[in-house]
């Protein structure tokens, strides 16, 4: 990416002098009588969404019989006003693990009696643990973990929860995902920092089909990026006639106001990221296509495999190819501060091992591979990511050689500004709750810690209340 382009990226609040909405009076006829208006165009948009109309669907050629007068250059569109620069922040990256991952088997209590009793054939065998301090150690497939912790990077909090906890996966990751508890809300906890700050949706993605509770605001909300599967508009001249189409005009009915906004956001994230987006399918950040497949296959896990063919990027990994895409945006001094990605699969009622093994290997080599990329570059060695789950799993193994949903869990926070090592207090595997681990540390800690740290902001009207931070980072 060329200097220019890069300055463009970081100018969020640059206007462009843009052809006259049907609102000001412009003529919108199709030539030949077809009456498409551009009030009907947004209606096609919002019928057939306005990512199927950005993939293409709409040309310089059509535009002219839109507005009857002939295509400008993208530079005749931009404006000559002055751009303010957006100033550099530290990038946040979530990680949610979908399903309530089995913590226990995570972070391992490998010297306690109490444990290797409790799960049976499901404990892991303290001769394959990988062993860390204070009698607890990693999966035998986090080896990576173990190379962040050994550099001090890597951050363990302990004992995460919140009071009156149940087994809901839903209810408990809305809990998560809100930062509130008893009092369910319809915002996240990073979605009223967006409405607070009046940020633009560009400062918070999610990496995923759809858009997470966290980054969800009351007046604003993150963009989301479905993998692989979005095509913007490349050309500059092209991404500012679909913009023109995008803006809203007065008097037009809610859902069509909607579906302006939602077209606008696009042609944003199209402006802002869209040549980062198409280049990240050939691209290989993470610097895993000459890796050998063997080295990233841990105890039986999956081997991430990046394909040389065909113009895209194949990957049992789903992590590692959301993590590309982040790590992309970021070399590339894209906006966002917060990024949201996810891996599913952690519902390990039957069969746990196998299952457990292969989606922490999963983790294990998308996020050390990601903090290594990012490590010694500008903008990612400030770099922090935190990995989550809903809750964690009860003591005890069931009938099916699998765990049932339990309460209390570990948060990994991850990253070369990260001052690693154990934090909170960890669960007393004596004083069990209805076959329980019983929280120590209220999640909300680690959110405040995140506020603070990360975002720079006082965490109190986010989180609705007063919480101790962490001196990790």
């Amino acid at each position: 990416m060329s200097d220019s382009e890069n300055d463009d990226i970081w100018r969020m609040d640059e206007t462009q002098d843009l052809p006259p909405t049907a609102s000001e009076g412009t003529s919108t006829g199709v030539s030949g009588g077809s009456g498409l208006d551009r009030r009907k165009f947004l209606e096609l948009a919002g019928g057939f969404g306005a990512a199927g109309v950005l993939a293409g669907a709409l040309g310089p050629k059509l535009w002219e019989s839109f507005f009857h007068s002939p295509v400008k250059s993208a530079s005749q569109l931009k404006s000559t006003s002055p751009s303010k620069p957006v100033v550099r922040k530290r990038p946040l990256v979530l990680v949610t693990l979908y399903g309530g991952n089995d913590g226990l088997n995570t972070v391992i209590p490998y010297q306690s009696s109490i444990y290797a009793s409790a799960r049976g054939s499901l404990a892991i065998d303290s001769a394959k643990v990988i062993p860390l301090n204070n009698g607890y150690g990693l999966h035998p497939s986090m080896t990576g973990f173990k190379k962040l912790w050994d550099s001090k990077q890597l951050a363990i909090v302990q004992g995460v929860g919140f009071a009156n906890p149940n087994y809901s996966h839903f209810e408990s990751m809305d809990i998560w995902q809100s930062g509130v508890v008893g009092n369910p809300v319809s915002t996240g906890w990073l979605g009223r920092w967006l409405d607070a700050t009046n940020s633009s949706p560009l400062s918070a993605v999610s990496i995923g089909p759809t858009m997470p509770t966290l980054l969800t605001g009351e007046k604003v909300q993150g963009a989301a990026i479905p993998p692989g599967t979005l095509v913007l508009p490349g050309d500059s001249t092209e991404q500012l006639l679909y913009s023109a189409l995008a803006q809203l005009s007065s008097g037009q009915p809610h859902l069509l106001a909607e579906a302006a906004a939602a077209s606008h956001n696009l042609i944003q994230l199209s402006i802002q990221m869209g040549s980062t987006l198409s280049s990240t399918a050939s691209s290989d950040p993470l610097h895993l296509k000459d890796a050998n497949p063997s080295s990233l296959t841990a105890n039986g896990g999956a081997a991430l495999a990046i394909a040389n063919g065909g113009g895209g990027q194949s990957a049992s990994n789903v992590l590692a190819t959301q993590l590309s895409i982040v790590a992309n945006l970021i070399l590339a001094g894209a906006t966002p501060q917060v990024y949201s990605v996810e891996l599913g699969g952690f519902d390990t009622h039957v069969g746990q091992m196998p299952t457990q093994e292969k989606l922490l290997g999963e983790l294990d080599v998308a996020v050390t591979a990601f903090v290594d990329a990012m490590a010694n570059t500008p903008d990612g060695n400030g770099i922090v990511v935190m990995i989550y789950t809903e809750f964690g799993r009860r003591v005890s193994v069931n009938s099916s050689q699998g765990t049932d949903h339990g309460w209390a869990n570990d948060v990994f926070i991850v990253g070369p500004a990260v001052t690693g090592g154990f934090y909170g207090e960890p669960c007393d595997l004596g004083r069990l709750q209805l076959g329980n681990l019983v929280f120590t540390t209220d999640f909300r800690t680690v959110y405040a810690t995140m506020f603070d740290k990360i975002l720079g902001v006082d965490p109190k009207p986010f989180l609705m209340g007063s919480f101790d931070t962490f001196k990790m980072v």
